[in-house]
């Protein structure tokens, strides 16, 4: 699991990189993304969650200087170290649509 705790890893510096002022946004193509709330670990692998919602019913929203903050920035660190949720960015910046497809990625077992 430790190289599933990579990918989210990756996904976040990608959009980390990409996304550093809302001028690179432009750069990055539209995609939808996915809240997964209650993200549990045991030591750095996560094993469990509580639910994950399709933000926005799965459509790609507007670029804006979100990626920066949200995703990799203060406001992402916030989000999963102060509640242990997680906002992932979807197809085409990582390799998952939907919610579906990035749980059954993570927690294949169900």
């Amino acid at each position: 699991m430790k190289r599933t705790l990579m990918v989210f890893v990756a996904a976040g510096l990608l959009v980390g990189i990409l996304g550093t002022s809302a001028g690179a946004d432009q750069h990055i193509p539209l995609h939808p993304h996915m809240l997964v709330l209650g993200i549990e670990f045991d030591g750095e692998e996560p094993v469990g969650y509580e639910k994950c919602i399709d933000l926005a019913a799965n459509n790609k929203l507007p670029l804006t200087a979100h990626h920066s903050a949200l995703h990799v920035g203060t406001g992402g660190e916030a989000l999963l170290n102060h509640a242990g949720h997680i906002v992932v960015p979807g197809a085409p910046v990582s390799p998952w649509a939907n919610c579906e497809e990035l749980i059954g990625f993570f927690f294949p077992e169900g």
